[in-house]
Formats: C-alpha cells, sequence, structure tokens
C-alpha cells in the first residue's frame, strides 16, 4: 500500500487543504463540502488523496460512489477543527495587538455614549485613531478579554476585579409625540401605556432595542437604518418615536412634535466605560 512504501518525509499541509477536510467531515458528502467551499468535486477529490499522501496512512473507506472517513481520519479532521480554530485565534490576536499600537477600539452597547468617548479621544490621546462599533453586552465583555477592544461602554457596573470602571454619563429617554396625539398633554407616560402603537425606529441602537421590544411587544417598529431618512420621517411622519436627553442637547427639538418623558425606570440609563484593569495606564487618558 502507497502510505507504507512512500520514502520521504510527507510535504508540509496547507490550511486550506484541512479546511477542506474539516468542511468533508461535517457536511459528509464531496458534493456537498465542494458546494460550500465554492470548490470543484475534482479538486476536494484530489485534495482528500493529497492529505492521505502527507499523513502516510488510510484517512478514508471508499466504496462505490462513496468516501467515508475512517477512524484515523475522524481524528485527523477532529484536530483539523482545532487547528483551524487556534489559526484563527492567532490572526485575531495579532491584528489585536497592531490596532491596540496605534488604534483604540471601542465597543459600546449604544450609540450616544461613543460620542463623547471619541471626543475626548480626538483630544486628549493625539496620534490615535478611533474605531467603534456597537454590539450586545456579552460580545463587548467577551471581546474586551480577548482584546478585540481597549473600552467598552455599559449600561450597568460590572463587578469584576480585574476591571477599571469609570462612570460615564447619563441617557435619559422620551417619546417625541405629535402635537395632535392622545397623549401630547401628558407630563410623563409609562412605556406600556403606548403599547400597541406604531413607532419609528432607528437601527443600530443597541440595547436600547431590547427595551423597547421587551417593554412594548404589542407594537409595530418602522426601522430606518439612516439618520436622515429617520430625521425626514419624523418631520412628515404622525408616528411617535423615541429621543433622548442627549439627542435633544445635540440636535433640538424636533419641529411640530411634543417631549414627554418615560417614566420607566428602564429609560435613564447610566454608562460606565470599562477597560481590563492591566490597561489603565495606557488608557489614562480617557480612563
Amino acid at each position: 500500500m502507497y502510505w507504507n512504501s512512500k520514502k520521504k518525509e510527507a510535504d508540509k499541509m496547507e490550511l486550506f487543504d484541512l479546511e477542506q477536510l474539516a468542511a468533508f467531515s461535517d457536511c459528509g458528502t464531496l458534493s456537498a463540502a465542494a458546494e460550500k467551499l465554492h470548490l470543484s468535486q475534482p479538486t476536494l477529490t484530489k485534495t482528500m488523496k493529497r492529505l492521505e499522501e502527507e499523513f502516510r496512512v488510510p484517512l478514508f473507506v471508499r466504496s462505490k460512489n462513496k468516501l467515508e472517513l475512517n477512524e484515523n481520519g475522524k481524528l485527523a479532521a477532529e484536530r483539523a477543527h482545532k487547528l483551524l480554530q487556534e489559526a484563527s485565534e492567532l490572526v485575531n490576536t495579532v491584528r489585536a495587538f497592531d490596532r491596540s499600537r496605534h488604534t483604540i477600539s471601542i465597543g459600546a452597547c449604544a450609540p450616544m455614549p461613543l460620542l463623547g468617548i471619541t471626543q475626548n479621544i480626538a483630544r486628549l490621546c493625539k496620534g490615535m485613531a478611533t474605531s467603534s462599533e456597537i454590539q450586545d453586552i456579552d460580545i463587548l465583555l467577551t471581546g474586551l478579554r480577548e482584546n478585540v477592544y481597549q473600552v467598552i461602554i455599559l449600561p450597568y457596573k460590572p463587578q469584576e476585579h480585574d476591571l477599571y470602571i469609570k462612570e460615564a454619563e447619563t441617557e435619559s429617554l422620551f417619546f417625541a409625540l405629535p402635537e395632535n396625539h392622545r397623549f401630547a398633554d401628558k407630563k410623563g407616560l409609562y412605556m406600556e401605556e403606548m403599547d400597541g402603537e406604531n413607532m419609528l425606529l432607528l437601527s443600530n441602537i443597541g440595547f436600547w432595542h431590547k427595551v423597547h421590544t421587551t417593554k412594548m411587544p404589542h407594537s409595530r417598529f418602522l426601522v430606518q437604518t439612516e439618520r436622515f431618512d429617520f430625521d425626514e420621517l419624523i418631520q412628515s411622519s404622525i408616528l411617535p418615536c423615541f429621543v433622548s436627553d442627549i439627542t435633544l442637547r445635540l440636535a433640538g427639538k424636533p419641529k411640530n412634535r411634543v417631549i414627554v418623558p418615560i417614566l420607566d425606570k428602564e429609560a435613564v440609563v447610566t454608562y460606565y466605560s470599562v477597560c481590563l484593569l492591566q490597561n489603565k495606564e495606557q488608557l489614562k487618558c480617557i480612563m
């Protein structure tokens, strides 16, 4: 058998070869794996044969019109999955390290607190660029520990002892109602009182989206991805929407709208800037 008669050392395997083996293991057939990887089936067949030559042991059970992994192949595929994961983590770690040398990466739970921290970086951290994104809270905490972010902004104060935490700012939510709305003369409203009404809503608002949909489960939200379109609809539509004290301070009160405070405790949030305690000195310009 050819793996016993092969004399020279096996060539170094390519990661893409291992990716093909892992895909075959996941998909179960050459045709499905080829489709997943956007390869031709003959190309994938050649890779499987080459891997067998490089391992110098049989990896497959061959029968008519069928190819299956034997026990060697299953072990090889399992280890291939692990190696591919480790390679991905290596790339992410090196990229994160490079970013940290000249870019402060920020992850936030909502859009408004990003404004203050990016302005501080531009003012106090000369020569440093920023990258930012809005993500779920669990992703932010994981990303902080994996150096995807140097700083994250949370809507609560975490309790972990390896974190350095600084209170940032508070945001309060309001309803912006059309002037002829039935609740326009109210001094305050609970979200359940508005539940069932159609609402304008801006996308990518972080944790606020869950607050809205949880507190107003019977409402339908007309979600806008572009800020310009959202602002235009506020001016022309009769649908209520949300604004906050920060947006009111920065952009002013929308025309033809009545601003009514939201009375739910969830409508007032204090944000906290968070970094790893070990990075406190490095980030002292903003922390």
